[in-house]
C-alpha cells in the first residue's frame, strides 16, 4: 500500500513529541505538538506542502517559546488547539455537497457505501464533532483557570477519546455485524486508504 502522507508525517511528529516531552525538552515538546497540529491543517494531500506547513508552524513556535512563560502557555492551550482542529476535522465534512468523514472512511474500507451505514456514518462524524467541541469548551475553562487542573484534563484529552472509539466498534458490531468485524486495526486501514484514496480537504 502508497504511503499515506497526512499519516505518516502526522505520526512521526507524535512520536517525535513524545520523545521530547519523556526527556523532559519542553520547548521542542511544545514545538513539535504545534507541527503536529498543522500537519492536519494544511489543505493540500501532498508530502512537500504538509512537510512545509509543519516545519513553518514548529519553527514559529519554536521562536515564541523563548518568550518569558510562552512555553508552558503552549502546552497548557495545546489540547484546545487540538480539539479544535479535531472537531474541524471532522465538522468541516457535513457541509452542503460535502461526504461525511466517516462515510468517506467506510467507503475506503468497503470500496462502496453500505446502504444502511449512510445515516450512521454521518450522525457518528456529528457525534465525533459535538465530542471535541464539548472537550474544548473544558479546555478554555481549564486555561480560565476554573475548569479541571491541567494533569487531568490532558489525560482526560488522550483517555475519553480512545474509549469513545472503542466503544463505537462494539456499538457498530452488535447493529451491523452482518457486514463483517468491526474492530480498530480495520479502521485504522480504512482511515489510512481514505488519505491515499481521497485527499484531506478543509
Amino acid at each position: 500500500m502508497r504511503p499515506a502522507p497526512r499519516l505518516a508525517i502526522s505520526l512521526t511528529l507524535s512520536a517525535a513529541c513524545l520523545g521530547a516531552k519523556a526527556m523532559g525538552a519542553e520547548g521542542a515538546t511544545a514545538a513539535l505538538a504545534v507541527a503536529t497540529v498543522a500537519s492536519w491543517l494544511v489543505p493540500s494531500p501532498r508530502a512537500l506542502p504538509i512537510l512545509a506547513g509543519a516545519a513553518l508552524a514548529g519553527a514559529t513556535t519554536a521562536l515564541l517559546a523563548a518568550l518569558p512563560g510562552a512555553t508552558r502557555f503552549m502546552l497548557e492551550a495545546l489540547p484546545l488547539a487540538g480539539n479544535l482542529m479535531l472537531a474541524w476535522h471532522f465538522g468541516a465534512t457535513l457541509r452542503p455537497g460535502r461526504e461525511p468523514l466517516i462515510a468517506r472512511y467506510t467507503r475506503a474500507d468497503f470500496g462502496h457505501m453500505p446502504t444502511e451505514l449512510v445515516g450512521y456514518t454521518r450522525s457518528l462524524t456529528m457525534l465525533w464533532t459535538w465530542f471535541f467541541l464539548a472537550f474544548s469548551a473544558v479546555n478554555v475553562a481549564t486555561l480560565a483557570g476554573f475548569g479541571p487542573p491541567p494533569g487531568p484534563s490532558a489525560v482526560a484529552n488522550v483517555v475519553l477519546p480512545l474509549l469513545f472509539f472503542l466503544g463505537e466498534h462494539a456499538v457498530r458490531a452488535a447493529r451491523f455485524g452482518h457486514l463483517g468485524p468491526a474492530h480498530p486495526w480495520r479502521t485504522l486501514r480504512a482511515i489510512w486508504r481514505a488519505d491515499v484514496q481521497q485527499p484531506h480537504a478543509g
